[in-house]
């Protein structure tokens, strides 16, 4: 075991050598909670550089959604109408549904983080009301996120930003700060913040971030529990989560890969990997 400052000597070492061998850009944020005076407390490599956000930006979604349910101007058991014009390419599964299916608050908050489903986040940017979106984003702290539009529509249903070629986009830093308040009960109610920690520890997205973490409870003898949320478009992965030991939090990461020559959505995608590797580093 070294000693913390030669832990961090060596992540550093870690964090730079996986960007050497990347072949796209890499950014990476890191949240040790507890001491303060540790030399992992914070650790930030190219966090303040805005990236597309892909589904990175279904994190701040997901508490903005909640925090309209702790004012009263939504609810959790509200239902909404899935249409065909509803559905959106890329994840998920209700793409693959029929129309007239009503789903609840809960049920597309659920959907949006544990499978990514673009059809039911812009069920919830339906709810929130797209002009409301941005000024959420400040009130949470995020400086440096941006959203433009619903996303994976066709061109005649996008935004005039889209159709001019802009995109949802957010940094490291903002994802990171945004994980550690909402860990610390900072940006939602004791009841809300609790149901945003379940259902990220209910993603089933799991090729990334905690690819190489002890999580199966049923072949570890100290399992760790990861509350996270991926991201990936052609030629980019983003993975952003906090890990657990039962209840209590160990820290909070995020990588974001762009621009790999890996345009692949395999199994072994070249950002996802990069990933996996540092996730693990930094656990262990």
């Amino acid at each position: 075991m070294t000693d913390a400052g030669g832990t961090g000597a060596a992540l550093e070492g870690a964090v730079r050598e996986a960007e050497r061998a990347f072949s796209g850009e890499l950014a990476f944020a890191l949240w040790r909670f507890g001491d303060p005076s540790h030399p992992l407390h914070r650790y930030l490599h190219r966090a303040e550089t805005p990236l597309r956000a892909a589904s990175l930006i279904k994190l701040p979604l997901l508490v903005l959604a909640l925090g309209e349910v702790a004012a009263g101007r939504l609810e959790l058991s509200q239902r909404t109408t899935l249409r065909a014009e509803d559905r959106a390419l890329g994840a998920g599964v209700l793409k693959l549904l029929g129309p007239g299916l009503e789903l609840s608050l809960s049920d597309l908050l659920t959907l949006m983080i544990v499978q990514s489903d673009n059809s039911a986040t812009n069920l919830v940017i339906r709810l929130l009301g797209e002009a409301r979106i941005n000024p959420g984003l400040h009130d949470l702290g995020l400086a440096r996120t941006r959203f433009v539009g619903p996303l994976q529509l066709p061109p005649e249903r996008q935004t005039p930003a889209q159709r001019r070629g802009e995109v949802n986009t957010t940094t490291a830093a903002d994802v990171l700060g945004l994980l550690v308040r909402l860990e610390a009960g900072e940006l939602l109610p004791s009841n809300e913040t609790a149901i945003a920690r379940r259902i990220l520890q209910a993603q089933q997205l799991t090729e990334a971030l905690p690819r190489y973490l002890p999580t199966d409870p049923d072949l570890e003898r100290n399992p760790v529990v990861v509350g996270s949320k991926s991201g990936c478009l052609r030629g980019l992965w983003h993975d952003a989560g906090i890990v657990y030991r039962g209840d209590e939090p160990r820290y909070a990461l995020v990588v974001m890969t762009e621009g790999s020559r890996d345009r692949s959505f395999g199994w072994e995608q070249e950002g996802m990997m990069t990933i996996a590797r540092l996730s693990r580093e930094v656990f262990e």
